[in-house]
């Protein structure tokens, strides 16, 4: 091995005589200068750093590799979620990091993992190179994580859209959803064994019943009741657009669509009335879209629960034709239903019933319409609406007006009533995903800034948040830094923050 022992401030010297050579050979004869000029079009100061230092780990400074040539095998540098605020004036927490991995494709498809817990372990799906899809099992009690691939040689699509979302049921065994982009129908995966990751079984080609329902899908989300149900929603575009939502009876592990076929006469006077409506169910739809009756719409659904394990459902539709979207889509009204037999039925805040499927359209289909759209051109409302129980019992709906910023209403005795309305995004259980350049933030609308996280949180668990006040969430390390126009998504780490109580005096 070659070594050298040279001063650090001799080091940087010298380089930057070099790379001022290099990037700006001006002095240099014009033979020479067109071709240091054309090697050093694809050569950035950055890349020709790391060429020169430590090519091979033979170049030791001053016999001790600095701390940025160590192996990267610790977290980075702790730095306060916020930056406005320091950590010395929130509320303490104690963090530790599960699960620190270098091997994710350099990609913002990695910006839709999220995580799933159940019963002392953390769920989360991972993409490696060649978009081979990993999933994995990580104790929250600290430990060696599991890793196995989702099926052998099963690869994902090269489309944001094809994220994935995990669920475990009552039995232990684990749902995977994913892969789909206007996909002809649900593609789902299932646990051979409870909380067991190495072997999955592709159900989606074993009959309707044994996937989730739904027709020509994007954008699945996976909810878990109190007693362990699964709940699957997704948004469909056959025979309408709209929302689909499954619930898994996990005795058969079998699945169905909560609400009812969309009526042919709905659909008099438009392209698809030659389609088949029977035998293809939905939840919500409306007849609106971009473009057109019967167009581009991007509904979005979300679920909570209460402590007397009443559901509680939000939706976000598209009631009013737009022209077709390039650059953000919308929404037109956020809707308000709930159930207390699991979804076979729904009612208004006021408890009159709902026939289903829901719409926004005035009629006996309608659900509570919490929120419309302001007067003036679209965008008008997120895709994606929150809903949360507040300590009082009772449900709070967000609908984000993007002219007036976030609006919260509650619903107390049958009607509903605005809080408030903030610029920012409110708490909530949420749990939406779609953030692609023409649609929704789809950011997590859990505010931590009161919380002296030591990582920014890229998604938290919500629910995680929720059952236990306690943050389990991932970080990109390395986002903020970046080479060529793609961000750092190859690190990832998964971290466990427990806020500490103050002691009494």
């Amino acid at each position: 091995m070659l070594c050298f022992s040279i001063n650090i401030h001799q080091y940087l010297k010298l380089y930057n005589a070099f790379a001022t050579r290099l990037f700006k050979p001006l002095d240099a004869p014009a033979e020479s200068r067109k071709m240091i000029t054309k090697a050093s079009r694809n050569v950035t100061r950055r890349s020709f750093c790391r060429m020169l230092a430590l090519p091979t780990g033979a170049l030791v400074l001053g016999n001790v590799l600095p701390a940025w040539a160590e192996k990267n095998n610790k977290p980075p540098a702790e730095k306060s979620a916020d930056p406005t605020q320091p950590n010395s004036l929130k509320q303490p927490c104690e963090t530790k990091v599960l699960w620190d991995f270098d091997g994710c494709i350099e990609d913002r498809f990695m910006d839709r993992v999220t995580t799933h817990v159940y019963k002392g372990n953390v769920y989360v799906w991972v993409l490696l190179p060649g978009l081979k899809t990993h999933i994995v099992k990580v104790p929250l009690a600290g430990g060696k994580a599991q890793t196995f691939p989702l099926m052998p040689g099963h690869v994902t699509g090269d489309d944001p859209h094809r994220y994935y979302t995990i669920g475990a049921d009552a039995q232990g065994y684990i749902h995977v959803v994913g892969d789909m982009h206007s996909s002809a129908y649900v593609k789902h995966w299932v646990s051979k064994r409870p909380e067991d990751i190495s072997e999955f079984v592709f159900t989606s080609d074993m009959g309707d019943n044994q996937r989730p329902q739904g027709y020509n899908v994007t954008y699945p989300h996976l909810f878990r009741g109190p007693d362990g149900v699964l709940y699957h929603s997704i948004r469909c575009a056959d025979p309408v657009w709209g929302v689909g939502i499954s619930v898994l009876d996990v005795k058969t592990q079998t699945w169905s669509m909560l609400g009812a076929d969309v009526s042919a006469s709905d659909l008099d006077g438009s392209k698809r009335v030659n389609k088949k409506t029977k035998g293809k169910p939905m939840t919500a739809w409306e007849d609106n879209g971009e473009g057109g009756n019967f167009s581009y719409t991007q509904p979005h659904a979300n679920i909570v629960w209460d402590k007397n394990k009443r559901l509680h459902l939000a939706i976000v539709l598209l009631n009013e034709n737009t022209p077709s979207s390039k650059g953000r889509h919308t929404g037109s009204d956020v809707l308000y239903a709930y159930s207390d037999d699991g979804g076979k039925t729904f009612r208004r805040g006021d408890g009159s019933q709902i026939q289903l499927p829901m719409r926004a359209e005035a009629g006996p289909h309608q659900a509570d319409v919490v929120y419309s759209r302001h007067n003036g051109p679209p965008p008008w409302v997120g895709l994606i609406p929150t809903i949360h129980i507040d300590d009082k019992g009772r449900p709070v709906v967000g609908a984000q007006d993007h002219k007036t910023g976030w609006h919260l209403l509650v619903l107390e005795k049958g009607k509903w009533t605005e809080l408030g309305k903030n610029t920012s995004s409110p708490t909530s259980n949420q749990k939406a995903k779609p953030n692609d350049e023409d649609e929704d933030d789809g950011s997590e609308r859990v505010d931590v800034s009161k919380l002296a996280l030591p990582y920014a949180p890229h998604h938290l668990n919500p629910e995680y948040l929720h059952e236990t006040g306690n943050l389990v969430y991932t970080v990109f390390p390395e986002k903020d830094r970046f080479h060529g126009n793609k961000p750092k998504h190859h690190r990832i780490l998964l971290v466990l923050s427990k806020p500490v109580k103050a002691k009494a005096e």
